[in-house]
């Protein structure tokens, strides 16, 4: 993209369509009302879905903590992201950080790079092992593209291996055939702008495809200590497609897309990737491959104030057999393997030990789910995984489910997971710098942080029980308990003590820190939400969560700020979404959201709603206006250093309009 993206004209474009929609164009059901209406509480039920276990099961019958946001949730929040869309998910803990920046978590220990979520987009993980955690802004996804998103709040270490700890969160795009015709897409706004142009069509005799692509403008915010607009101005592209074919006797599924961000006139990031995955099902039994390449580039990138630039090269392969069921036995086994070969080079002071590296990770996994009586199944499973950061790793797990009723669903599981080292934490060295406190005696204080290679994984034993219920057609209940016990969390441990630099124009401090494991604790709470539908066209959801933390560290242990991580998210949140058919053609949707205070930011709590009203102009046209964080001034949401949030950037409310053309 040479040019940037031209926020005038993109806000003309409603009106060009309005023109267009008068135009006699063939019409396609792709997206329409009819294929979109919402799913009733037993269809609900009887969704299949396939994170909690290696199985695809009906929703009701899932032992785990699950939340299913479906095509039509996606299309009525009015989201144009994906953090955006999880804002009002049970036990998810989602911040604004700046325009394009978010923090996201399950269950506590919230960041900019949360480090124990596991996100995919088609069963292809988009964590990054450079940072442990997920570039928000990067994962830029077509939202009318996805199909469904799949969250799980609990660990998934035994299916998906490391890094998932308190949560897994799937993303699964639409079948190509389900996206036949053209789609053009235009959102502006005050703040963001977005074009999105898709056509769909026949791939030979037994496949479809779809081939898309889009930009996007993010408008800069203020920061909470000035009037200044000193965020960044984020604009990029991206172009992608999917194909879809029955092959064999099986189905090929083979995506793919490259995108490039600018910040200002510089490239941030830029990366591409190709996914390929092929199944058989012969009687009972299935076999499922998938692969994919993935390159990653980090350009004129900053982590805690130091400049960085990092190539990621992944290749992945793994193969998974459902077997036929042997008396009560239903066994699922596969394999996998996993390349990276990263180039990081970082800015003196900054740098990297082992600046060029490969990295492997090979794993295998077994489970079996047995019948113990008519309404009682347990589950076992175990990943096993050999990574070059912390060696073997044993991920097992056991959830038990009775269905005393139907409709009624009481489950238990325990669960072990880990979290393995990042490039950053196992081999990197950072500055950060801490503006003047009470406990820096009034001076500023540059920390020199050093990657530890004797780092070990961080430990999970998660112990959970629940109970989903369709108490009657209209109402469904769900809740959870849960406690996390983990042990050799990340600390920055300080080496000595600081030492005074007489600097000019005013003296600081200095001090040396390492990379350790000497952080543990416990987090358990709950969750509840009910889906209520008063009547046809009135649909009414809420949910409460509830956190509680307690983090200490080993005895004689130097972490400077250990209780940090347990102010991150927060205690309580509460979340109410109605939405209703004011007449066959026009939609009323509201989201209100309470977030409780953020200690180690000092950020207080807040209540706010979100609006979105659609109107069906046309059987080829809707346009919705969306108006976001309509209750009380701007606010901070999250921080942007390790002390406190008084640079953080200001949350504003937001108005857009969007719409789609089809033809």
């Amino acid at each position: 993209m040479s040019k940037p993206l031209a926020k005038r004209s993109l806000r003309t474009r409603p009106l060009l369509l309005a023109a267009l929609a008068s135009a006699a164009l063939p019409v396609f059901a792709d997206d329409s009302l009819s294929t979109l209406k919402q799913m009733s509480l037993d269809a609900l039920a009887d969704l299949r879905v396939s994170t909690a276990t290696h199985r695809s099961e009906r929703l009701e019958d899932t032992a785990a903590a699950i939340h299913v946001i479906t095509a039509e949730d996606i299309r009525r929040s009015g989201a144009t992201s994906l953090p955006e869309l999880l804002r009002t998910v049970p036990g998810l803990n989602v911040a604004r950080i700046s325009a394009t920046e978010w923090a996201v978590s399950a269950r506590g220990f919230n960041n900019q790079f949360a480090n124990k979520l596991l996100v995919m987009v088609d069963g292809r993980s988009v964590y990054t092992p450079f940072f442990s955690g997920v570039l928000w802004d990067e994962l830029n996804l077509v939202m009318q593209d996805i199909e469904r998103v799949e969250i799980v709040r609990g660990p998934g270490g035994s299916t998906w291996g490391a890094n998932a700890v308190n949560g897994v969160i799937n993303v699964i795009t639409r079948h190509a055939e389900d996206t036949q015709g053209t789609l053009l897409s235009v959102v502006a706004g005050d703040l963001q702008s977005e074009l999105v142009l898709r056509n769909g069509f026949k791939a030979g005799e037994t496949g479809h495809a779809r081939v898309w692509a889009k930009i996007h403008q993010n408008d800069r915010l203020a920061r909470a200590s000035t009037d200044d607009s000193e965020d960044i101005r984020w604009r990029g592209g991206r172009a992608g497609f999917r194909g879809d074919w029955e092959v064999g006797g099986g189905t090929l599924m083979l995506e793919g897309e490259s995108f490039r961000e600018l910040k200002r006139e510089e490239r941030a990031y830029s990366g591409a990737h190709l996914l390929g995955q092929w199944s058989q099902t012969r009687g009972e039994a299935r076999d499922e491959v998938r692969a994919y390449v993935n390159r990653f580039t980090l350009d004129h990138w900053r982590v805690l104030n130091n400049g960085a630039r990092a190539e990621l090269d992944t290749f992945d392969l793994s193969y998974r057999h459902h077997f036929s069921p042997v008396g009560r036995h239903n066994l699922i086994a596969g394999i996998g393997y996993r390349n990276i070969a990263s180039d990081a080079v970082m800015t003196p002071p900054a740098g990297v030990s082992r600046s060029s590296r490969t990295d492997q990770l090979f794993s295998a996994f077994a489970e079996d789910t047995l019948a113990l009586a008519e309404r009682l199944q347990l589950t076992v499973g175990v990943k096993v995984e050999h990574n070059e950061f912390t060696g073997v790793e044993w991920q097992p797990s056991a959830r038990m489910r009775w269905t005393p009723v139907k409709g009624n669903t009481l489950w238990a599981s325990v669960a072990r997971a880990v979290r393995t080292p990042s490039i950053i934490e196992d081999s990197a060295r950072l500055s950060s710098y801490i503006p003047p406190r009470a406990f820096t005696g009034g001076l500023p204080l540059f920390i020199t942080s050093h990657g530890n290679p004797n780092l070990q994984a961080e430990r999970l034993v998660a112990y959970e029980v629940g109970y989903r219920a369709q108490v009657t057609p209209r109402l469904s209940f769900d809740a959870t308990v849960f406690l996390n016990d983990y042990d050799r969390l990340l600390t920055v441990d300080m080496i000595g003590a600081p030492r005074l630099v007489p600097g000019l124009p005013s003296p600081y401090l200095t001090w040396n820190a390492q990379a350790g494991n000497a952080l543990r604790g416990t987090a358990r709470g709950f969750e509840l939400s009910m889906d209520y539908r008063p009547a046809d066209t009135w649909r009414l959801q809420a949910s409460y969560s509830h956190l509680d933390m307690n983090l200490s560290t080993e005895p004689g242990n130097t972490e400077i700020n250990p209780l940090r991580a347990a102010g991150e998210s927060p205690t309580h949140q509460a979340t109410l979404i109605a939405r209703h058919d004011l007449r066959h053609d026009l939609e009323l949707d509201l989201q209100a959201r309470y977030v409780s205070a953020l200690s180690t930011y000092a950020i207080p709590d807040y209540l706010t709603a979100d609006l979105r009203l659609g109107w069906r102009a046309t059987s080829r046209l809707d346009l919705s206006f969306n108006g976001r964080n309509l209750i009380g001034p701007a606010r901070k949401e999250f921080g942007t250093n390790l002390v406190n949030a008084s640079d953080a950037y200001l949350i504003p409310r937001e108005y857009y309009v969007t719409a789609n053309l089809r033809f």
